[in-house]
């Protein structure tokens, strides 16, 4: 990840979360692959504060499982 996208990620970019709320289909793949790099970075800062059965659940339907 290029250091563009790596500040991008950390200060969590509001607008573009609020364009995909009002608008998913305006944004292009980078847009919204940098929402899911912002996610996945959430969930790393996170991941103390989540429960290890939180977690587990979390991992499952991540790899495509149903609970």
């Amino acid at each position: 990840m290029d250091d563009k996208k790596l500040i991008e990620t950390i200060w969590n970019d509001m607008v573009l979360k609020k364009r995909f709320e009002n608008n998913p289909y305006s944004l292009s793949c980078s847009e919204i692959e940098l929402l899911r790099n912002q996610e996945k970075f959430e969930e790393i800062v996170n991941w103390e504060k989540i429960s290890t059965h939180a977690r587990l659940l979390n991992n499952l339907s991540l790899a495509g499982y149903k609970h």
